[in-house]
Order: structure tokens, then C-alpha cells, then sequence
């Protein structure tokens, strides 16, 4: 099951490196990878990374645009295409949604499945107009309890 996953530094909410009490650097493991991965890729900018040019999105091309029907189609567009992008992740399975789009800030949901995995992932992208700042925060996989 770790080849599918495979293995990373695990980061926290501000994209810094978690550190256990003993000092060591904490890993991800399983499906926690993929949800990382699937995170740096709408955060980290199309083309950015000198080792991966095709790493990424464009996500933030559209923060500061007015919110009109082709925008917000372009947007959710961006961000299922840059989700698909994953290998692990169920072509057609990807649904975004636009939660919120105003002067102050742009709000976007994504869930997908994982090949092998029945139950949706889910993340909520938050780009905050005033401070030029994007959060990503992990939705918990969906239950039917959580749909009541």
C-alpha cells in the first residue's frame, strides 16, 4: 500500500515541516500523503518548481477577477482539472463548487475519491483578497452521518 502512497514530510497549516518531541521530522502516511499532495499542488503556482514545471496551478490567476459567470467557471475548472491531475485520484470523480466569491474573498470546495478508496476527500480553499493569502484546509472524509 505504500508504493500507491508513498511517503513525505509532513507539513502543518503554514506549510512548515512537523517536528515530534523528539526532534525527528514527522512523515505522512497513506491517504494523509495524497491529501498533501492534492493540497501543494493548488497552492504551489504553475511552473514554480525548477524540478517540475507541470507541478502546480493556477489558481490564484483568478482571485482578483470579478466574479461573472466565466470566471467562476474558469476557477472551479482550474482547481478539478489541477485535482484529476493526481495519479491516485478517480478520473470524474472530482466535483468543486463555489462557496463564495465577493470583494473580500474567494471561497472554493473540492472532494474526490482515491483509486481503491470508497470514501470522498474533501478540501476548502479560502483566498483572502486584503492579505493576498490562500488556505487550504482539509475537509474530513465524508460520512452519512456528516450529511444529516
Amino acid at each position: 500500500m505504500s508504493d500507491r502512497w508513498g511517503q513525505d514530510i509532513a507539513l502543518d497549516n503554514a506549510g512548515q515541516a512537523k517536528v515530534a518531541a523528539n526532534g525527528e521530522l514527522v512523515l505522512t502516511a497513506g491517504v494523509e500523503t495524497g491529501v498533501q499532495d492534492v493540497k501543494l499542488r493548488l497552492f504551489t503556482r504553475l511552473g514554480s518548481l525548477f524540478y517540475d514545471q507541470d507541478f502546480g496551478s493556477l489558481v490564484s490567476d483568478w482571485y482578483y477577477e470579478d466574479s461573472t459567470a466565466i470566471t467562476r467557471a474558469a476557477l472551479l475548472a482550474e482547481v478539478t482539472r489541477r485535482v484529476e491531475e493526481d495519479p491516485r485520484v478517480v478520473v470524474g470523480s472530482v466535483k468543486s463548487s463555489l462557496l463564495s466569491w465577493d470583494d473580500r474573498s474567494v471561497i472554493v470546495s473540492v472532494s474526490w475519491k482515491f483509486i481503491g478508496d470508497d470514501q470522498p476527500l474533501n478540501l476548502v480553499l479560502q483566498a483572502d483578497k486584503t492579505t493576498k493569502g490562500l488556505i487550504i484546509t482539509d475537509g474530513r472524509p465524508k460520512t452519512p452521518e456528516a450529511a444529516l
